[in-house]
């Protein structure tokens, strides 16, 4: 962790992030041609990562690495990108996106800042890794710049209430896939030894309710801008409207 290859790793999404920003400015995205670039992405990594992480299978032929099913949080993202692609507009892809747009935010930074792919630059895994979270993190970002998620005090309660549902499930998966040592949301370990923070110096369920107060505490600082802005807003348009109703009001008095 931050050791010189991850700073170049770093160097490196940062770049590809600038590249796929100047792209959508240039041809002036709209959603939908976001969203087709993302998915597109989201195909090569996920096909890379199956192709790389086949193991031989004891009654013969190989099968995917359990470790490696879609059940991290940014895995997850790739079934809710595809939904936000080429689902109809509803309420619950306004959700989706409000969702997307904060975790996948959050998460992809997490994830370039503690590589549990590695570095190497000789392995697959770190390009993988490193550069679907990069993308990730400009969709996300390209969600709130663009308008299309409406974060506010009622999308905190939404994406933590959904946050928490996914990590309470993802104890079910690490349980039933336990045999494999999975570490899904990183719910059984922490993601890589010798974290500050994420240890379990004190054991699992200290290092549980770390996590949770940190998830918490991420969430809440990510919406608060917008929080302040949506109650600044409501408060300007109640001002305005008190400020008109005089002049507005054409009733005859007697």
């Amino acid at each position: 962790m931050f050791s010189t290859e991850h700073f170049i790793w770093l160097g490196l999404s940062a770049a590809f992030i600038v590249l796929l920003t100047v792209i959508a400015r240039v041809f002036r995205f709209k959603l939908k041609q976001a969203g087709y670039l993302i998915t597109g992405i989201c195909v090569l990594s996920e096909t890379s990562k199956i192709l790389s992480d086949m193991v031989d299978s004891p009654g013969g032929g190989m099968h995917l690495d359990p470790q490696s099913l879609p059940f991290h949080l940014c895995s997850l993202m790739l079934f809710a990108l595809f939904f936000i692609t080429f689902a109809k507009e509803s309420r619950v892809r306004g959700l989706v996106i409000n969702f997307v747009a904060v975790m996948g935010t959050l998460g992809s930074l997490l994830a370039l800042l503690i590589p549990t792919n590695g570095t190497d630059f000789t392995s697959i895994s770190p390009y993988q890794g490193f550069l679907y979270h990069a993308a990730l993190m400009w969709f996300s970002m390209f969600l709130i710049a663009a308008g299309e998620a409406k974060l506010g005090l009622r999308s905190l309660f939404e994406d933590t209430g959904i946050l928490l549902a996914l990590a309470f499930l993802t104890l079910y998966v690490n349980g039933a896939f336990s045999v494999y040592e999975t570490n899904f949301f990183f719910l059984s370990r922490p993601p890589l030894e010798g974290l500050p923070y994420l240890n379990l110096n004190h054991g699992w369920y200290a290092y549980f309710l770390r996590i949770v107060l940190l998830g918490a505490v991420l969430i809440t600082l990510f919406h608060l801008p917008f929080i302040i802005r949506e109650r600044r807003r409501k408060g300007e348009k109640e001002k305005a409207g008190t400020e008109e109703l005089p002049e507005n009001d054409t009733r005859t008095h007697t």
